[in-house]
């Protein structure tokens, strides 16, 4: 006779009987965006999303390619998320364990004597039991074990929010740094014109040429091209500071020399697509969509705390008073045991639990329709902004260009004496002026197109997907990018301010 069937036969039993829910059907909320586009995006025939372009493939420059690499692998935020993550699989693993039963061997040894007997008796016995498994009938322990699983995956997704925004955060401090260090190089070129000028111009304050008047406003000028000098400096040392916390090391110094502001980007016209794609690619959306379910499995949860509990145990082994005869015919034994627990009065509190998980899902209902709705206008506020961007960075290209020409005629006019020098300081202070926004808005540029990469959902890919079609239309957008680049602001300050020198230089007598 089998006597393990029993026992195998009432666990399979329990396995089937595990199958009801009272969890409500899920249902994604829907939420009503202000439209079906966004309205300053690119009207691109391409399709490609941010999330499909790895960020290597968007950042250009090799620089800022290692500072990620160093950020994702040292920064304490990003080592957070990745132990957070592991500790909710680990309990997940434990509450799925709560499925199965759990099977243990156990062994017993006894001796002893009875009272008024002289015999001394021994008992021996070995084999494999299942204590208190409970037959989840209504899909309790399922349920938790759901709800432990989308805690899981939200935990992960918020893990891709921190890498997403650590990404963001590592390439603007490193735009800072490079826009910081090109300021430094515009207001030390002013600086040096200013002195030679100041040289000179104290030479015909003392031969009665100029008055002290304008004198004092070139000291003036000189002071003020030394305190931008200074400011620059501050704000890159910031940057640095910024970005040794987010690689949480100092600055390696085998880094690769930065590429100027304009070179940093291969796709500078990254469509966003639809808004029903973003929802998809926005591991913030994600995780408030795990944390619904979350909340909807816990209901299910508290349903089943109404009905009667039911466990199992059961057990099969060999059981003989002689030990060498343990394993011999006839020494096995089988046993299969059940309880139940129903709950008459618990003073609502069975209720009032219920109650709370439903208002839990009804506020992870809200927290998701913010999510959205926040996905929305981050996106729109940055496509916003690059539209803006754009526009203000030709308008301060045109006139750097245009301020630059005005003081290359008035250095020709005062060399001929047609004008005075408090004209040409007026045209000095207005093309440093110039140069000086234009970094600053080509900075800001930069920076939004990082925080678009970002609000799409890109970052989660070190390289693009291999993808034939989406890197032919990435080659495409790579392709109507460049067309559109202008020359780096510092190269044409660069070029404007070594002209200046070489103007003064070479007429120092008009000077």
């Amino acid at each position: 006779m089998n006597t393990a069937k029993p026992t195998l036969t009432a666990l399979c039993i329990s396995l089937s009987l595990s199958a009801c829910s009272l969890a409500p059907r899920y249902q994604q909320p829907d939420v009503a965006l202000p439209s079906s586009a966004f309205k300053y995006d690119m009207q691109d025939t391409q399709t490609v999303q941010a999330a499909s372009v790895g960020w290597q493939d968007y950042f250009a420059d090799p620089r800022l390619h290692r500072l990620i690499e160093l950020a994702l692998k040292n920064n304490t935020d990003m080592r957070t998320a990745n132990l957070n993550v592991e500790q909710v699989r680990a309990q997940y693993a434990i509450s799925r364990s709560a499925r199965l039963p759990n099977i243990s061997a156990n062994g017993q040894a006894k001796r002893g004597q009875s009272s008024g007997s002289d015999t001394i008796g021994e008992s021996y016995s070995v084999g494999l039991g299942v204590t208190s498994f409970e037959l989840d009938l209504w899909g309790r322990v399922r349920n938790t074990s759901i709800a432990a699983l989308q805690r899981y995956f939200s935990t992960a997704a918020g893990r891709d929010s921190t890498q997403l925004s650590l990404i963001a955060a590592v390439a603007k401090a490193h735009f800072n740094e490079i826009a910081a260090t090109e300021s430094m190089q515009l207001s030390k070129r002013v600086l040096d014109t200013r002195m030679e000028t100041y040289r000179l111009s104290k030479l015909r304050h003392e031969a009665g040429v100029i008055s002290a008047l304008a004198l004092n406003q070139q000291e003036a000028l000189i002071a003020n091209a030394k305190s931008s000098y200074a400011a620059a400096v501050k704000n890159r040392e910031l940057a640095r500071n910024s970005l040794q916390l987010l690689i949480s090391q100092a600055l390696p110094e085998d880094l690769p020399p930065a590429l100027p502001l304009s070179q940093q980007y291969t796709i500078r016209n990254l469509p966003a697509g639809l808004p029903s794609e973003v929802l998809l690619n926005r591991p913030d959306i994600r995780a408030a969509e795990h944390d619904l379910r979350q909340q909807n499995a816990n209901i299910g949860a508290a349903r089943a705390q109404f009905f009667p509990t039911i466990s199992l145990t059961g057990s099969i082994g060999h059981a003989h008073t002689q030990l060498s005869k343990l394993f011999d015919a006839g020494t096995k034994n089988w046993g299969v045991g059940g309880g139940i627990h129903l709950p008459i009065f618990d003073w609502g509190s069975n209720w009032a639990n219920l109650k709370a998980t439903k208002v839990a899902r009804d506020k992870a209902i809200v927290a998701y329709e913010a999510a959205v709705e926040n996905a929305f206008r981050d996106v729109s506020d940055a496509l916003v902004a690059r539209a803006a961007f754009n526009s203000q960075f030709d308008a301060d290209k045109a006139q750097s260009k245009a301020y630059s020409e005005v003081l290359r005629l008035t250095r020709l006019r005062y060399r001929h004496g047609v004008s005075g020098s408090l004209e040409l300081l007026d045209a000095e202070r207005n093309s440093y002026n110039a140069n000086a926004a234009l970094i600053a808005t080509e900075l800001k540029l930069m920076e939004n197109l990082a925080d678009l990469y970002k609000a799409l959902g890109g970052g989660l890919k070190r390289y693009t997907q291999d993808d034939v079609q989406v890197r032919k239309q990435i080659a495409e957008i790579q392709k109507t990018s460049a067309s559109n680049d202008s020359p780096s602001v510092a190269e044409a300050v660069n070029e404007e301010n070594t002209q200046n020198i070489e103007s003064i230089e070479r007429n120092p007598a008009a000077q």
